[in-house]
């Protein structure tokens, strides 16, 4: 049976564009906003006829969850003014190659996921079968989730997961498919399953032990990201009494520490007086470090007879020195995965030198699109496309639009659009703008 809303989703409406030039581009969404801005429904913007597009075209996409915030996005754009409602580029065809990468702890809100249950019947299928394979279910505390923190570990990294897992399932039903995956600490979970290598029941077990034991191993612990370099902040980390440690080496000049609460703490107190920016994260555990070590023996004895298959996707581990390993997901992995460092610099390089321009963050709010991009910039990419699915806040169902509009301006055609939209593509400049409307759900 089809999931009820408790709350009637809005409608979202997504807008696509295209133009020979940027001069064109500004006539048309210029032209758009007053027609909107009159009265007048998003649906009559819709063209006599639709043309493809084509190559090397200027493209804008607009997404809102109203006629207002459409013609807020409009006019920002014909102005020249940033907002997060709009998106554009050339069709270049970076988007043909993407990379799909999954955040770790802290990209948790109240209220995500609602949106995928109401609104993406591919993604609330997802949904309803991790609710019965996770012990705590899904539906229920996404649903319940009130303003504040979600809980421990055991209880708010499930739930990450299952947005991750569900975003990327409605994906696919889209027909969009990753050049490769990669994922952050829990990130590589969701990894696992949507490279091939762990169904969907096994990746969902593996979030289940994995967090249970984090939870029972936290004892306090604390994580924080620091901007320095993964050399800067291990001397320092040896500086402070107590036990901290590098979790992560996120980008060239972004780490993460983690260790005793106190530790952490007075390390991030010290840096901060110096002019060091560092955010603490939201948990009260410290993986990748060996707070961990006591768990270890019995999450690979609950995890012993998980049989991954062979990757279908090519998934880029952040675990091991060698990015393409044999042995992934199985329990040793996974036990690895808890206890070492994080490799996601060393993972984003190696897609970045494989000629990878396009990067989609999938998950409820974006915690690795600043690394990203600074790992990008130290490699030289020129312009690379960098975009998340969610935002805090913000409903997946308009966020996700704005994802598929990113992906349209920088040159996809997406296959299966038209079963959430009205109009396929996009108009030639003398055409009025194609209107898209998320009517599904």
């Amino acid at each position: 049976m089809p999931l009820t809303p408790t709350v009637p989703p809005p409608p979202p409406w997504l807008l696509m564009f295209s133009a020979a030039d940027r001069d064109a581009l500004t006539d048309s969404a210029r032209t758009a906003a007053e027609l909107l801005a009159d009265g007048a429904p998003p649906e009559a913007a819709l063209p006599a006829r639709l043309l493809s597009a084509g190559h090397d075209t200027e493209r804008l996409a607009v997404a809102a969850a109203e006629t207002a915030g459409l013609v807020e996005g409009l006019s920002f754009f014909a102005d020249g003014l940033p907002s997060p409602r709009w998106v554009s580029g050339r069709a270049d065809g970076a988007a043909a190659r993407t990379a799909w990468c999954f955040g770790g702890h802290g990209s948790q809100w109240p209220g995500m996921g609602r949106a995928l249950l109401n609104w993406a019947p591919e993604a609330a299928k997802v949904l309803r079968e991790l609710d019965v394979l996770l012990p705590n279910g899904v539906i229920e505390p996404l649903l319940s989730a009130a303003d504040g923190e979600l809980g421990p570990p055991d209880t708010t990294q499930p739930l990450i997961f299952a947005v991750q897992v569900a975003t990327a399932h409605w994906l696919w039903s889209l027909g969009l498919r990753p050049e490769a995956v990669v994922g952050h600490s829990l990130g590589e979970v969701a990894a696992a399953h949507v490279a091939g290598a762990l169904t969907l029941e096994d990746a969902a077990r593996v979030v289940a032990v994995r967090s249970r034991l984090l939870a029972k191993a936290g004892g306090g612990g604390a994580m924080a990201t620091v901007n320095l370099d993964r050399h800067t902040v291990a001397r320092r980390c040896e500086q402070v009494p107590g036990t901290v440690v590098v979790a992560a080496h996120s980008a060239p000049r972004q780490t993460v520490v983690t260790g005793e609460s106190e530790a952490t703490r007075a390390l991030v107190s010290a840096l901060e007086a110096e002019g060091v920016r560092c955010r603490l994260i939201r948990i009260n555990a410290a993986s990748h470090s060996p707070f961990v070590d006591s768990v270890l023996p019995q999450l690979r004895a609950e995890l012993a007879d998980l049989a991954p298959a062979t990757p279908r996707v090519p998934w880029v581990s952040t675990v091991d020195a060698d990015p393409d390993p044999v042995g992934l997901a199985t329990a040793d992995y996974w036990a690895r995965n808890l206890r070492r460092p994080v490799r996601f610099t060393q993972a984003v390089s190696t897609l970045a030198r494989r000629g990878i321009r396009a990067y989609v963050e999938i998950g409820p709010h974006p915690v690795l699109i600043p690394p990203i991009r600074e790992t990008l910039r130290a490699e030289g990419v020129d312009d690379p496309l960098v975009i998340a699915s969610g935002q805090r806040q913000t409903p997946e169902s308009v966020s996700l639009l704005r994802l598929l509009g990113a992906l349209y301006c920088r040159g996809l055609e997406i296959p299966a659009l038209e079963g959430y939209v009205h109009a396929e593509v996009t108009t030639a400049t003398d055409q009025m703008p194609p209107t898209h409307r998320a009517d599904r759900g």
